[in-house]
């Protein structure tokens, strides 16, 4: 894992997420912070910080601020002209029932700590919706798509808590990719790890990819570190399996081992 902590800075990361992770982190926060206000309706089985309480708290205060300004745009606006915002005891219901879910699954999550059950903390929870796709696709789709469209069919009835799931549907949507997004990133990461530890003396001979594992050295960066003594001397410490290519002459394809 050294290697590849190390070896980042030189094989580059042209993941524009990657070079932004702030903004995705940010990105993710925000998604957050209105996706668990939907989550406890239609999911079971949460881990302990997926639903932790600084979590539910952001969710319990984003409700909250929802209802209360546009309440109050509804108020001022309805002083000048008639406007058809409404719907707001329905959210204000839709809230007490978010936390009264919320603490139930809480305690759920203390009874599988206390009989001593194991069971991963950043769990997103099972969906109880009876959906026949795959687990991906209704974390992806399925779910954010349903709860979007009947936000969509409520705001014809009740404009605020119609607002509120669509909202809440489409952060929903956002969460999830990130969530699968960074997953796939880590599990890249270890691939290109063990690539690059197996490839990398091969990478640096100017070997095909297809030898390669599809790492890529470039001839003029290879001959580079082979002229400058000090980049030579920073690679073997980062790679040791790269000593037999430095030590050759430049172009030189290193002998198979066994036969020095």
């Amino acid at each position: 894992m050294k290697l590849i902590n190390e070896g980042k800075s030189v094989f580059g990361n042209t993941d524009v997420w990657a070079k932004s992770e702030w903004a995705l982190a940010l990105l993710s926060m925000i998604s957050g912070c209105f996706a668990i206000s939907i989550v406890p309706f239609i999911r079971k089985d949460f881990g302990e910080r997926y639903l932790g309480w600084l979590n539910l708290f952001f969710g319990y205060s984003v409700v909250a601020a929802f209802l209360i300004i546009a309440t109050l745009i509804a108020s001022l606006a309805g002083a000048f002209v008639r406007v058809g915002i409404g719907g707001g005891p329905i959210l204000q219901l839709f809230w007490l029932a978010f936390i009264g879910l919320s603490l139930y699954h809480r305690r759920e999550i203390a009874r599988k700590n206390k009989a001593g059950e194991k069971w991963h903390s950043m769990y997103l929870g099972t969906s109880i919706l009876p959906l026949p796709f795959s687990r991906e696709f209704v974390y992806k789709f399925a779910e954010p798509g349903l709860v979007i469209l009947a936000g969509w069919l409520l705001s014809g009835i009740a404009s605020l808590p119609g607002w509120w799931l669509m909202i809440a549907g489409a952060s929903l949507f956002i969460n999830n990719h990130i969530i699968f997004h960074k997953q796939r990133q880590a599990l890249l990461d270890v691939r290109d790890a063990e690539i690059e530890a197996r490839f990398m003396s091969k990478a640096f001979a100017g070997r095909p990819a297809q030898e390669t594992g599809g790492l890529l050295v470039a001839e003029s960066s290879a001959d580079l570190i082979r002229k400058d003594a000090g980049l030579s001397d920073a690679f073997r410490n980062l790679a040791p399996e790269l000593k037999d290519v430095l030590d050759g002459p430049s172009g030189a394809t290193p002998a198979p081992e066994g036969t020095r």
